[in-house]
């Protein structure tokens, strides 16, 4: 074939070849497009300090660093407003244990789903359920009240309505369901920061110190890194807890790990954080109670 031929415009061949070339393109930037609206919002990639989960630079858990050494409630103010600012919802699996007076309780596993607007709290316990085994709060709904699903053979009764700081729920729990979430957490850790001030005789640490005397500021909690944070109160009467750790994720900026000692120094409370994943799109929807096993 001459080759004038061809490259002439109104030649099959080339028509063909143009019309692949402008497919290709097409679908190039299609794609380009979906990968980056994807990466804008995927669930999981909440971006801090213009970086993703757990691509925070060494600067910047430096930086942490130096504004725990400052100032604890410096540092929990900073991730208080993170939160804020960055997460809407959030998935994870919870495993607490609680003192009730005298008594050690044993360890539960809640799976939860927490939305911030409105506030909504769902709970389903895989293990060491107390009164209930699934309970849902939605802030505004059912009169403010908690749904709940009495655990074991109490089951087949259905759901019922709680308060939830009900005196029968709160004998097996020291925070109330309306009380969860990092938000709450951060507030609560601040509180106390701040009431301690004011009466004296607050002592502020940072790291955990090992078997080898060395301390450590950084540790890992279920594959993850954290600072530690430690709270040490003096009076007995006044707050929660003598000694109070608290594990800020470095990434997600949270407190991913809180354990409360006792004046005994014996473990009064243990929040544990893992298989958290935020932004996953909940909805109204998900904290229904068909959509929660009730």
């Amino acid at each position: 074939m001459p080759r004038t031929r061809f490259f002439r415009p109104t030649s099959w061949p080339v028509r063909w070849m143009v019309g692949l070339f402008l497919i290709a393109m097409i679908c190039g930037i299609q794609c380009t497009q979906v990968v980056t609206a994807d990466r804008e919002s995927d669930s999981h990639a909440v971006m801090i300090s213009g970086r993703q989960f757990g691509q925070s630079s060494s600067e910047s858990v430096q930086a942490l660093l130096e504004l725990a050494r400052r100032d604890h409630v410096a540092l929990l103010e900073h991730c208080l407003r993170h939160c804020e600012a960055n997460y809407r919802d959030f998935t994870c699996t919870l495993v607490k244990q609680e003192r009730m007076g005298s008594r050690l309780g044993k360890e539960q596993t809640v799976v939860a789903k927490f939305m911030q607007k409105p506030y909504s709290v769902a709970m389903h316990w895989v293990k060491n359920a107390p009164i209930a085994d699934r309970s849902i709060y939605v802030e505004g709904k059912w009169n403010n009240q908690m749904m709940v699903r009495p655990a074991g053979l109490l089951s087949i009764a259905g759901p019922q309505m709680r308060k939830p700081d009900d005196k029968d729920v709160m004998k097996n729990t020291l925070r109330p369901i309306n009380k969860f979430g990092f938000q709450c957490s951060l507030e609560s850790l601040i509180e106390v920061y701040e009431q301690a001030r004011v009466q004296g005789g607050l002592t502020c640490e940072i790291g955990l110190v090992g078997p080898d005397g060395e301390r450590s500021e950084f540790v890992e909690v279920a594959g993850r890194r954290a600072l530690v944070l430690v709270r040490l109160l003096p009076a007995k009467d006044d707050y929660p807890a003598k000694r109070t750790e608290i594990y800020i994720d470095v990434d997600y900026l949270v407190p991913v790990l809180v354990k409360g000692y006792n004046w005994d120094n014996e473990l009064s409370s243990s929040y544990l954080f893992t298989d958290l994943k935020f932004n996953v799109g909940l909805t109204d929807d998900d904290f229904l109670p068909e959509a929660n096993g009730m």
